[in-house]
């Protein structure tokens, strides 16, 4: 049997006695009388479960229940000398030590030794500086630096479950404690034994408990694994240890505090002989000053909160007026909601049909992640089930005062869905609608953890007023942004023009210039026929072309204006299609490009000739443009109820993202360096035809062509003609 050199002489050996005694079976009896003289028990030093008290004497919790387990034994092991616990574990792995109290079960120790039953459960706390943090969780500790005693069962336990913490091992509780309180922590993981004793001793007066971790020091005997009946002889030994011992050892350490003067027998005599005199005095007294102070109480929590509302409407109103940014001022407006209002925030907003999250914050930056993935995996729609849904559907706000996770999963898509809200820290919920003349903008949702506020009417009606503030600055930044975007286009549309408007006026500068040279050059004769019969024709096309430009500038301005009429009469659409492909018969020769015309003749309907001109006008020089030469084709397609105008070609194409702009004013799918023109043709078609109640797509492949459809209802008092099919 090894044992410490230098340990404490046996004390004196007695004999098994009372109860323990008659626990034991033969064979444990006999073992623990032949050994039980060189069993060395170590203590450890760590006040208040294992110290030296200002006495000399060893003294503590553990130590308290090692000399109760001798006495039910009637045997006093061998004492080693005390050291710190990191050096007491090593003594046990290496045998030199047979038993100790005061150790808890980690799975670590479990590899060396065995473990009786705890015989007492203290909770482990997160204690902070007073000023520094009010409440906290392991989670939210991360980048902190936090003291935890050295190979402490917390310190495993932090190890093991939460390595991303920065943890910094002190050799005992009171050595964490002070540099606590000093600063050169941030907290300390401390039980709350300790916690108690040496706030006492040390009069640590700065210090204040944040928070409590999931685990607990389950304080039990610990014994060599190579000394199985030693365990069970000692699990019997603490088997007969009372209640009432455990109570006296607890309060000893934990509440040594005298007890309250309202426990005295005598004050409560008092009390009485006083209560019959005065009575109704008293009562009436106590009474009103209840009454006053609930009321005092009640105006004072209304005024601070009334104070703390508006100064969070002012800090918001000063947030979203800082910047035309809308993105960067509900990003902020978010984070300010989380500082005075909620745990997590987000804000989505609609944008061209889609919806869209542009703000998401979370009151601690290790869950900000779960926001994100939330965006991504399940956005908000019309129709869904979330708070943000069913204010996109009701544009009514919604309050959830209490959220079990019943009702969570109730609002979400899948089990996934559930477990992120939940993950969020979500029992309270707020959602509200931005709302600008009539048009749904967005939605704003906050949402209150377990240990956060409980949302009722004035939290509900506070965050109103704030999405009303947020609509008018998220509408001002949106309306900034369309008016530069507006004149953007002005910019460019003004460039374009220039450009597109000095090409033909330089040609036909260069024409008369050479009519004119040729007048000067020979005075007394006439210009010779042919010369002219050459220079004007070209005068004509780019005077032509000059009052096409001219002309779509104007349609334009009309549409801008609201004066887009249109002149109704029965018009017949093969017709116009041929007298518009004879119009472009020149353009077609020098472009190379074959057309065939396919058209189901008749197709008569109430239309604005000359708007229909236009249109099929535009169609078909696009086509020619950027058909490279390649066959192009046009086919008139009555159906029962419209008819289907359809251009073809096989040239450039453009790609599928371009689709959603090329019927925009000023835009086109290709640049202008390349291919000319305002970028307006496609914008008058589009506002012809659907002017005329019908719709154009166009359907494009890179380097494949592009097709370019028009659906055209046969207007008021026109049917289709007999005998024709819907097309395919």
């Amino acid at each position: 049997m090894a044992a410490l050199a230098g340990v404490a002489l046996l004390l004196g050996r007695g004999h098994l006695q009372g109860p323990a005694r008659d626990a034991l079976t033969p064979e444990e009896r006999q073992w623990f009388e032949s050994h039980a003289g060189g069993l060395v028990r170590g203590p450890y030093l760590n006040a208040p479960l294992s110290f030296i008290n200002d006495k000399g004497e060893f003294s503590g919790i553990a130590e308290d229940y090692a000399r109760l387990l001798e006495d039910k034994l009637g045997v006093k092991f061998r004492r080693a000398a005390p050291t710190p616990l990191s050096e007491l574990l090593e003594n046990l792995r290496a045998g030199r030590v047979d038993l100790a109290s005061g150790l808890t079960r980690t799975p670590e120790r479990l590899e060396y030794l065995l473990f009786s039953e705890p015989y007492v459960r203290i909770p482990n706390l997160i204690v902070v500086r007073q000023g520094t943090y009010e409440v906290l969780t392991l989670e939210e500790m991360r980048g902190l630096r936090i003291s935890v005693g050295e190979n402490f069962g917390a310190h495993e336990y932090l190890k093991r479950t939460h390595p991303e913490l920065q943890l910094v091992p002190v050799p005992n509780d009171l050595e964490g404690l002070l540099r606590l309180s000093t600063g050169e922590v941030d907290a300390m993981i401390v039980h709350v034994a300790a916690l108690s004793f040496h706030i006492t001793q040390e009069n640590l007066t700065n210090l204040h408990v944040a928070g409590r971790i999931p685990y607990e020091y389950e304080l039990a005997m610990a014994v060599r694994k190579d000394e199985p009946l030693l365990n069970r002889i000692v699990q019997k030994g603490l088997d007969q240890i009372t209640e009432e011992e455990k109570q006296v050892i607890w309060s000893r350490w934990i509440y040594a505090m005298e007890p309250p003067f309202y426990r005295d027998p005598f004050f409560w005599r008092l009390l009485a002989i006083l209560l019959v005199g005065v009575g109704v005095a008293v009562g009436t007294v106590v009474a009103w000053n209840k009454a006053l102070k609930r009321q005092v109480r009640a105006r004072t929590h209304e005024l601070a909160e009334a104070h703390r509302n508006v100064s969070f409407l002012a800090e918001a109103s000063l947030i979203l007026s800082e910047t035309l940014d809308y993105s960067e001022t509900l990003s902020r407006l978010g984070e300010l909601c989380v500082r005075h209002l909620a745990d997590w925030c987000v804000i989505d907003v609609v944008m061209e049909g889609r919806i869209r999250r542009l703000a998401g914050t979370h009151v601690s930056p290790a869950k900000r992640p779960l926001l994100d993935t939330l965006a991504e995996r399940y956005p908000a729609w019309e129709g869904g089930a979330s708070p943000a849904g069913e204010v996109l559907r009701t544009r009514q706000p919604q309050l959830y005062p209490e959220m079990s996770e019943e009702d969570i999963r109730a609002s979400c898509v899948n089990e996934e869905h559930a477990q992120l809200i939940i993950a969020l820290g979500t029992r309270s919920a707020i959602a509200v609608p931005l709302v600008s003349r009539g048009n749904m903008l967005g939605v704003l949702t906050l949402g209150s953890g377990p240990h956060g506020r409980r949302y009722g009417r004035k939290e509900l009606e506070l965050a109103q007023e704030v999405a009303r503030h947020a609509t008018l600055a998220y509408e001002n930044a949106r309306l900034y942004q369309q008016a530069q975007e507006a004149i953007r286009l002005r910019d460019v549309f003004l460039m374009v023009a220039a450009h597109e408007l000095r090409t033909p006026l330089t040609s036909l500068k260069l024409r008369v210039s050479s009519l004119h040279r040729l007048a000067r050059d020979a005075p007394e004769q006439r210009i010779r026929t042919d010369a002219l019969l050459r220079e004007l024709p070209r005068i004509e096309a780019q005077t032509v072309r000059l009052r096409t430009l001219i002309e779509q500038i104007l349609e334009v301005s009309c549409i801008g204006a609201g004066r887009f009429e249109l002149m109704r009469e029965e018009v017949e659409l093969c017709q116009v299609v041929q007298e518009v492909v004879e119009d472009l018969r020149e353009q077609l020769s020098r472009s190379g490009s074959p057309l065939e015309v396919r058209a189901a003749c008749p197709a008569i309907g109430r239309w604005d000739r000359l708007r229909l001109e236009q249109a099929v006008t535009h169609l078909l020089e696009n086509a020619i443009k950027f058909g490279q030469g390649k066959p192009l084709e046009v086919r008139v397609e009555p159906g029962p109820d419209t008819v289907r105008l359809v251009v073809q070609d096989q040239g450039i194409g453009f790609p599928s993202e371009a689709k959603a702009r090329i019927f925009e004013k000023f835009e086109r799918a290709v640049s202008e360096r390349h291919y000319g023109g305002l970028g307006l043709g496609l914008f008058l078609t589009r506002q012809i035809v659907e002017s005329h109640g019908g719709t154009i797509f166009v359907e494009s492949t890179p380097e494949k062509g592009s097709t370019f459809t028009v659906v055209l209802p046969y207007g008021e008092h026109a049917s289709p003609p007999l005998g024709h099919a819907t097309p395919p």
